[in-house]
């Protein structure tokens, strides 16, 4: 292993001590990872919590044993990586997303003496920090970011009519953009239920973004295509419901 600094035996993390009893959350107090051969260790600058760490707060339901520390996106700077790491170098800015099955990096705030936090994290999972994108706002990417470029790369095609139904979320505005802005779809369409969400889905990049509650979108969405439907449907927004009603606009269902 390779490292830039003496590293502490453990830290002050946030987190859950119970299994499947997770909430409220408290201080744990956590041994420091040490990166395997394809992992990088990094000093937290910021972490942010994802609603699906209240479910694993909640239920735990991979199986993690407690104590467990949240905060799985994170932002900040390598101080020890593997042999095998090459991508990225002791001392990058980075932002990462810790292993499911490891420990985040939310640190406990005034907690630990100030040490911080410290999280590992694969390397084909850290990717370093543009300059002008803060360790704070860094911090909110990585599991939202990945989970919308999984999907739609390289499902978008070039002139697609993509429907990304909750286009104000965490993931929905991520998707968005990358159909938009990145992908080449001819035509993004949206839709929320609020006047910041559906703001945020037209910031994004979505040409059409219609209100679920009020509007049929099945509809609308059949006469924006001619009654052919979209080609291509991406639907994070987690409703059975929705699903549901999402399927009746997809062409190639």
């Amino acid at each position: 292993m390779k490292q830039t600094q003496t590293i502490p035996e453990t830290f002050l993390g946030v987190g859950y001590t119970r299994d499947r009893a997770g909430l409220p959350l408290e201080a744990v107090r956590v041994p420091v990872p040490r990166p395997a051969a394809d992992q990088v260790l990094i000093r937290v600058a910021a972490s942010s919590l994802n609603p699906l760490e209240y479910k694993l707060a909640d239920l735990n339901f991979i199986g993690r044993t407690p104590p467990v520390v949240l905060g799985l996106d994170l932002a900040g700077v390598v101080v020890a990586a593997g042999q095998g790491v090459s991508g990225v170098a002791l001392g990058d800015a980075v932002a990462a997303m810790a292993d499911l099955n490891g420990d985040g990096g939310w640190v406990a705030t005034g907690g630990s003496g100030g040490e911080g936090g410290y999280a590992v994290a694969r390397e084909f999972l850290t990717v370093r920090k543009p300059p002008s994108l803060s360790f704070r706002d860094a911090a909110a990417l990585p599991m939202c970011f990945l989970s919308a470029f999984a999907s739609l790369y390289p499902a978008v095609q070039a002139g697609d009519t993509v429907y990304i139904p909750g286009g104000g979320g965490g993931v929905g505005h991520l998707a968005v953009q990358m159909a938009a802005r990145a992908l080449g779809a001819g035509l993004v369409i949206s839709s929320g239920s609020t006047p910041q969400s559906i703001a945020l889905a037209r910031q994004s990049g979505a040409q059409h973004v219609f209100n679920y509650k009020r509007d049929d979108i099945a509809a609308e969405i059949a006469k924006l295509t001619s009654g052919r439907g979209v080609d291509l449907v991406f639907d994070a927004t987690y409703s059975e419901q929705g699903f549901v009603e999402t399927a009746k606009t997809n062409a190639r269902r």
